[in-house]
């Protein structure tokens, strides 16, 4: 069950959505700059290596 803000109860409704918004926008792309860099964090490895690491890291995803 998400937690209630009540600062965000009280401002208006063009405004809570802006924020929602704002807040999807950053988790997305706080999730891309991650992928980046577990990209990145792979193609310095061995090729060998890479496979095993990341199913190690995150199975197999």
């Amino acid at each position: 069950m998400p937690e209630v803000l009540p600062s965000v109860e009280r401002l208006p409704a063009d405004e809570a959505r802006d924020l929602f918004e704002l807040m999807g926008a950053a988790v997305a792309l706080e999730a891309t700059a991650l992928e980046k860099s577990i990209d990145s964090m792979m193609r310095a490895l061995p090729r060998p290596l890479r496979a095993v690491t990341k199913k190690i890291m995150f199975g197999g995803r």
